[in-house]
């Protein structure tokens, strides 16, 4: 184990948790304070997420560049002034301008992780590692909600959330400066002909499992971004109690990821997956037919699948990991693009109501795309059949 790897990894998923998430409990007052609609406020999603994509496609050019770490520490400045920038915005255009820089800081932080995790990891543990990491994830996630409720009840502000929060990003600097990181940390070296071979053998199905890993977190974000947003539309919730359900929801996924931390399932990556969505749509479609808490609970049920997911393509393809995860965060950009507009969209001509449940379809296409992965790309070759020896009759001598 390479446990600098693993701890500075740890360190900067919980920095993109808590600086992400804090944005969904204050989307009602964000629109508010700049008065503007559902399709327009999903901008500062939709704007993030083109630059995580940005992101996302430097990253080869990024990784031959400079080490990892470097990385890292460009990504967590980019987030302090991103999030001070949000803080200090006069108007919605410059609020979007600082979503942006966000977004490129959003998808460094969740790139390396997930290439330095696997890479740090033993074969035995990688599994209980990436969940661990994603682990950090739900608890800033969780912590999220409660720092909005608190900062907002104490300063009576939204901005002062965003300037609070980014002490996450400036700790994550301090301590990437520790000495333990020194000499652990390198440029990614690949020749061009070996980078043109990996890339022409294993593109397709990198592409097929980056967009089956996206279509699952679209599903996960449309309702953690939107869930605050539902309760108080739909239900007529206050701020602090839809913040509350935004808070079980990351519950949930905590111990969804801390379970999978410490148990070690004999299925094969196919099944547990396919069962982590199934569980997941019918909790979406409980929580707005049944009870809202159902909604909550998709965050125990989705909370496996992105560990398990990175675990799976990093045994598929061990030599081409940095691809591999490069194109899962390019992936998780455009189909968030898309998750938002269409979601923006619905709420504004019919509600979010049928938004929510018009979400579920991202749940639908990752399910028949980890179903169909193997008949695609692991189909059965036939076994050589040898020539069989000509028969000799064995010669008889006689005397």
């Amino acid at each position: 184990m390479i446990w600098p790897f693993i701890f500075i990894s740890y360190a900067s998923l919980f920095t993109l948790g808590i600086s992400d998430n804090v944005r969904g409990p204050l989307f009602p007052e964000i629109m508010k304070q700049f008065g503007v609609s559902d399709s327009m406020g999903a901008l500062m999603y939709v704007l993030s997420s083109i630059a995580g994509l940005a992101a996302s496609y430097a990253a080869h050019s990024l990784l031959r560049r400079f080490d990892r770490l470097q990385i890292i520490q460009g990504a967590a400045l980019t987030m302090v002034i991103a999030l001070v920038g949000l803080a200090a915005s006069p108007a919605f255009s410059v609020f979007l301008l600082f979503s942006f820089l966000m977004g490129v800081s959003l998808g460094i932080l969740g790139l390396i992780p997930n290439i330095l995790v696997p890479i740090g990891s033993t074969p035995q543990r990688k599994q209980r590692m990436l969940s661990g990491l994603h682990t950090m994830y739900g608890l800033s996630s969780l912590l999220a909600p409660l720092l909005t409720a608190a900062i907002a009840a104490a300063t009576g502000n939204w901005r002062w959330v965003f300037a609070t929060v980014a002490l996450a990003p400036v700790a994550l600097l301090i301590y990437s400066f520790h000495p333990t990181h020194r000499s652990l940390h390198k440029k990614v070296e690949i020749s061009s002909e070996d980078r043109r071979a990996n890339k022409k053998k294993n593109l397709a199905p990198q592409i097929f499992l980056a967009i089956m890993l996206s279509s699952a977190v679209a599903a996960e974000i449309m309702i953690s971004s939107r869930l605050a947003l539902y309760m108080q539309r739909a239900l007529n919730f206050s701020t602090e109690a839809a913040s509350l359900y935004v808070t079980y929801f990351f519950v949930s996924m905590m111990v969804g990821r801390l379970l999978f931390s410490f148990l070690h399932f004999r299925r094969s990556p196919q099944y547990l997956l396919s069962t982590s969505l199934i569980l997941t749509g019918l909790s979406i479609a409980a929580g707005i037919y049944v009870n809202p808490l159902f909604l909550a609970l998709t965050g125990f049920t989705i909370a496996p699948f992105y560990p398990m997911s990175i675990a799976w393509v990093s045994s598929e393809f061990p030599t081409d990991l940095d691809a591999a995860v490069s194109y899962m965060k390019a992936s998780d950009s455009i189909v968030l693009i898309l998750m938002h507009l269409a979601i923006g969209k619905l709420t504004d001509v019919f509600s979010i109501q049928t938004a929510i449940l018009a979400g579920i379809s991202f749940v639908v296409i990752s399910l028949l795309m980890v179903v169909s992965y193997k008949p695609l790309f692991h189909k059965p070759t036939r076994p050589e059949v040898k020539p069989k020896a000509p028969h000799i009759s064995p010669t008889v001598f006689h005397p």
